[in-house]
């Protein structure tokens, strides 16, 4: 009987590095033979200048590559099987995250800033060639311990949202980073700090359906902290967030990660009424440049990104980069 087990968890462990090899979570053949990643298409250009810049989305690394993490991924994507938590979902290993990043730098990427994004957007600068912008949502450990050095290997700058409310506590199964640690990033040069609200990252039932509280509250008519004055309630949500964080890190945020991936015109136009120069989805699609003068169109309040899960291949990850990318259906 013991070894019939044996032999199943072999097979089933086979099975699942032939999967991720094919995923690309172990690819070989994306290596030549000094074990350096392999480039190949560049991402679209036109007349020189990027077709839009694809901004990336990551939420928690994880340093050591789980045979049983691997079955159980294997069993969600291929079997469908409720085999993966919220965490374990949005979760990258640091060794693929660290492959990642160095196939951006071998392929010649610049990861750029939110700020650098918006102007260019907005027509007020330049970007450098392969422009790419790096960004983490909640605030979870492992962004201080493993992202920071392998972005300071790579000389990548990325952004940090983190729910003001939650900094320094265990909260949905994460290591939420103190303020401490925070303003370690922020004076490391490698991080910015952004919010990601101070304590609206939560769902509730409204309207025949589960949506982020904010969404629930201002379309469904739903209670925010025990108020139907929803509108108020956000604002000072925000309000908290952006002082929380400027009180810590002496800088004031300019973009706010809104929980889940969306909002609507209303919570956006609270947004930038609090002090928010744009807002951030989880859309995916590049951003294009779109100049706000008095005969054009202002640019979108969003600023869409991919986000980068534990289902991520390699191969998908590229195709990203070279605008052939198609969100899973």
């Amino acid at each position: 009987m013991r070894r019939d087990l044996f032999i199943a968890l072999l097979i089933a462990a086979v099975a699942a590095l032939a999967f991720t090899a094919g995923m690309g979570l172990v690819v070989s053949s994306h290596f030549d033979s000094s074990g350096r990643v392999r480039i190949e298409a560049a991402p679209a250009v036109v007349d020189g200048a990027p077709a839009g810049v694809p901004v990336l989305c990551y939420h928690y690394l994880r340093d050591k590559s789980d045979p049983l993490r691997l079955l159980r991924v294997f069993g969600y994507v291929v079997l469908s099987l409720p085999l993966l938590n919220d965490t374990e979902l949005w979760t990258t290993g640091s060794s693929e995250f660290e492959r990642q990043m160095q196939l951006l730098k071998d392929s010649g990427y610049h990861a750029v800033t939110l700020d650098e994004l918006h102007e260019w957007q907005t027509g007020r600068r330049e970007l450098p060639g392969k422009p790419i912008v790096i960004t983490f949502d909640d605030g979870d450990g492992s962004v201080y311990d493993l992202a920071l050095p392998i972005l300071a290997r790579y000389e990548f700058r990325a952004t940090l949202f983190v729910v003001t409310a939650r900094v320094g506590t265990k909260w949905n199964g994460i290591d939420c980073l103190d303020w401490a640690r925070l303003r370690e990033l922020e004076e490391s040069g490698v991080f910015r700090i952004e919010s990601h609200t101070d304590d609206l990252h939560y769902k509730v039932e409204a309207g025949g359906r589960t949506d982020p509280v904010f969404i629930a509250a201002s379309e469904h008519g739903a209670e925010l902290e025990g108020s139907r004055d929803w509108e108020r309630r956000v604002r000072e949500d925000l309000e908290r967030s952006r002082a929380a964080i400027e009180r810590n890190t002496g800088r004031s945020p300019s973009f706010l990660a809104w929980p889940y991936g969306a909002a609507n015109a209303n919570l956006n136009r609270i947004a930038a009424e609090t002090g928010f120069v744009r807002t951030c989805s989880l859309r995916a699609k590049r951003n294009l440049r779109v100049f706000a003068t008095a005969s054009d169109a202002a640019p979108p309040v969003e600023i869409s990104r991919y986000t980068i899960t534990a289902r991520t291949s390699l191969r998908e990850f590229k195709s990203i980069l070279d605008g052939t990318y198609r969100p899973r259906t």
